[in-house]
C-alpha cells in the first residue's frame, strides 16, 4: 500500500459522511417540484462547498496525520474541532445563498459529527485505520529533550513514523532506548538514504559539539531533507518562538503569547458580538454621558490617548473625557500626590476631574466608549488594562509580559485590587490572568465587574 492511499481513503470516506449528513439534515426537501436536475444540482453544490471548506480545514489542523487505529481520542479531537470549524463557515455560506429553508443546520452539526466519529472508530479495528501517510522521521540527539519528542505517550508522535535514532558524540544513548539505534553521525547519508527518510528531528543535549549540529544541517540539506531542530535551551513553557531576521542573518523570537485556538476564536467571537450588542443596548447611557460632559465643561466629548496594545503597537484609547482641557499637560505637577506607586499615576480628588467626570469615574461610565476599541479589536472586553508608552518605557523585563495579550475593558486588578494594590501586585494580577486564561475565567470576570460597578469603587 502506497503512502497516499489511506489518506485518500480517510478523504473518501469523511467526504460520504458529509453528504450522508447533508442529505438526512433535510438538503433533499423543498424541492419536489423542481425536478430531478434541479435538486441535483443543488445538492452537489452544497456537497462541493462543505468538501472544500472540510478540505482545507482538515488540512490545516492536521487531522488526517492521526490515524485512529493509532490514536482514537486524539483522531476524535481533531475531527470534531475540523467539522465544527465546516460546519460555521459553510453552513454560513450555504444558509445565505444556496441552502433549502427546511436544511436544519444543528441537526447538520450533529449528524455530521456523528458520522465522521463513527467512521473513525469503524475505522479503529481496521489495517486501513492503522495505516496512514504519514512521513518518515528520524531522529538525531540522545536527551531527554529527544525522547519527549519521539516517546511513544506523547500525543503528537502518531503524525509521524519514526525510523530510528542518530545520537551526538558523547550522548547517552540510552535515553532513546525504545528505537532502534541507526549509527553515527558519520553514518547520516547513508542511513538518510536507505531508510527513506522525509524529515529530521533534531534535539541535542547541551553536550553535543556545534560542528556535529552544523554537519547534520549541512547532510540533510544535501539530500533535500526537511529539518526540525528542538535545542535544549528553548525547553519553556510560557514563550512562543518564531523565526526573526536582522539584516540577513535569520534568529529566533521568543515571546510570551497564548497559542492560537478554537477558544481563542470564541473569545474574539464574543468581543465582537459583546461590543456590539453593548453599543446597542447602552446608547441610551452612552447619549446621557455624551450630553452630560458636552454640556457641563468646555471641550471635546471623548478623550483619545494612545496607549500601547498587544506586543507594543500603539493605538487611540477613547473614553468620555472626565478633566478640563489640558489637564494631561499638569499630570508632572500631581506625580508627587500620586497613591500608586510603580510607572502607574493616580490621585485622591484629582483637581483636574469635572464634577460630572468624577460621577463617570466611580460608575466607570468614562470607559464605555472603548467598545468601539473592542469592535475594531484594539482591545477585548476581558484583559490587562492599556498603559501609556511613559509607563511602558519604565517597565522592568518581567513586567513587559503584560503587554503580550490584547489589553482589556476589566481583568483581575479591576475586580480584586483596583486601588488598593501596589503597582508589583497589580502586574502579578495580570500575569496570573495570562498565565490562566480561560472561557471560563473570561465569563467570571465579566460577571464580577459588574458587581463592581454597581458598588462604584472607581476614581
Amino acid at each position: 500500500m502506497s503512502r497516499s492511499q489511506p489518506k485518500l481513503a480517510s478523504m473518501s470516506l469523511d467526504l460520504t459522511c458529509i453528504l450522508g449528513a447533508l442529505w438526512l439534515a433535510g438538503v433533499w426537501t423543498g424541492a419536489a417540484g423542481a425536478g430531478l436536475a434541479p435538486l441535483t444540482m443543488r445538492v452537489a453544490t452544497l456537497w462541493c462547498a462543505f468538501a472544500i471548506v472540510w478540505l482545507l480545514i482538515a488540512t490545516r489542523l492536521g487531522t488526517y496525520r492521526i490515524p485512529p487505529g493509532r490514536n482514537l481520542g486524539a483522531s476524535l479531537r481533531r475531527a470534531a474541532e475540523s467539522w465544527a470549524a465546516t460546519w460555521g463557515i459553510a453552513g454560513l455560506l450555504a444558509v445565505s445563498t444556496i441552502a433549502p429553508a427546511d436544511l436544519s443546520m444543528p441537526l447538520l452539526l450533529a449528524l455530521g459529527l456523528a458520522l465522521l466519529s463513527g467512521s473513525r472508530i469503524a475505522l479503529s479495528v481496521t489495517p486501513l485505520g492503522r495505516a496512514s501517510n504519514r512521513p518518515r522521521a528520524l531522529v538525531i540527539g540522545s536527551c531527554p529533550s529527544a525522547r519527549a519528542l519521539s516517546s511513544p505517550h506523547s500525543g503528537e508522535t502518531s503524525s509521524l513514523d519514526f525510523v530510528g535514532v542518530v545520537p551526538f558524540r558523547g550522548e547517552d544513548v540510552q535515553q532513546m532506548a525504545h528505537l532502534p539505534m541507526l549509527g553515527q553521525i558519520a553514518d547520516l547519508p547513508t542511513i538518510l538514504r536507505e531508510r527513506e527518510v522525509d524529515v529530521a528531528l533534531v534535539s541535542p543535549s547541551d553536550s553535543a559539539v556545534t560542528g556535529e549540529v552544523h554537519r547534520v544541517f549541512h547532510v540533510c540539506d544535501e539530500h533535500g531533507l526537511a529539518v526540525q531542530y528542538f535545542p535544549s535551551f528553548l525547553d519553556v513553557d510560557h514563550l512562543r518562538i518564531g523565526l526573526a531576521w536582522n539584516e540577513d542573518r535569520p534568529g529566533l523570537s521568543m515571546q510570551s503569547m497564548q497559542s492560537q485556538s478554537l477558544a481563542q476564536f470564541a473569545k474574539r467571537c464574543i468581543d465582537f458580538t459583546g461590543a456590539a450588542i453593548g453599543m446597542v443596548a447602552l446608547a441610551p447611557v452612552f447619549l446621557g454621558c455624551a450630553l452630560a460632559v458636552k454640556l457641563t465643561s468646555k471641550g471635546p466629548i471623548f478623550f483619545r490617548q494612545q496607549r500601547v496594545g498587544k506586543s507594543g503597537r500603539l493605538f487611540n484609547c477613547l473614553k468620555f473625557r472626565t478633566m478640563r482641557v489640558g489637564a494631561h499637560a499638569q499630570q508632572d505637577l500631581l506625580r508627587s500626590n500620586s497613591i500608586q506607586d510603580g510607572p502607574a499615576f493616580k490621585v485622591h480628588n484629582d483637581p483636574r476631574i469635572t464634577p460630572v467626570g468624577r460621577l463617570l469615574r466611580k460608575f466607570s461610565l468614562d470607559e464605555l466608549p472603548q467598545l468601539i476599541n473592542v469592535l475594531f479589536g484594539d482591545m477585548s472586553i476581558v484583559g490587562p488594562r492599556p498603559p501609556i508608552p511613559t509607563e511602558v518605557e519604565k517597565y522592568t523585563w518581567w513586567q513587559r509580559r503584560r503587554i503580550s495579550v490584547k489589553p482589556g475593558l476589566t481583568c483581575v486588578w479591576q475586580v480584586y485590587g483596583r486601588n488598593r494594590v501596589s503597582f508589583k501586585r497589580w502586574v502579578e494580577m495580570d500575569l496570573y490572568y495570562i498565565d490562566n486564561w480561560s472561557l471560563w475565567l473570561d465569563l467570571k470576570l465579566i460577571a464580577h465587574t459588574v458587581r463592581v460597578v454597581v458598588r462604584g469603587t472607581g476614581m
